[in-house]
C-alpha cells in the first residue's frame, strides 16, 4: 500500500480535529501515516476493537476514505500508548 502524503495526512488530521474539538481530544501527526490521539481522562476504550471502531467511525464522519493503512496511537490520561492499524482500500478499488 502507498503512503499517505504529508499534505493528505495533515488534511485528515485537520478534519478529525474539527470533529474532536468539543471533546478535549488533541492530535499530533507523524510520518509515515501516523496520527497520535491524546485522550482526556473522561474518555477510555475497553479494547483495541473499540479503538478501531472509533477510528473508522471518526474517519467516516470526517468524510475521509483511506487508500493506505493508517496507524492511530491512542495515549490515555495515564500516558499509556496503544497503537492500532486501520486498513485502507487500494486507491484503484475506491469508487
Amino acid at each position: 500500500m502507498a503512503c499517505i502524503t504529508p499534505a493528505e495526512l495533515a488534511l485528515v488530521a485537520r478534519r478529525l480535529e474539527e470533529i474532536f474539538k468539543n471533546f478535549n481530544i488533541t492530535l499530533k501527526v507523524g510520518i509515515p501515516n501516523i496520527i497520535v490521539i491524546n485522550l482526556p481522562y473522561e474518555i477510555s476504550f475497553k479494547d483495541e476493537n473499540a479503538m478501531k471502531a472509533f477510528g473508522y467511525q471518526s474517519l467516516t464522519a470526517a468524510g475521509i476514505r483511506l487508500y493506505s493503512d493508517l496507524e492511530l496511537v491512542f495515549i490515555d490520561f495515564a500516558k499509556r500508548e496503544t497503537s492500532i492499524i486501520l486498513k485502507g482500500i487500494p486507491r484503484e478499488d475506491i469508487n
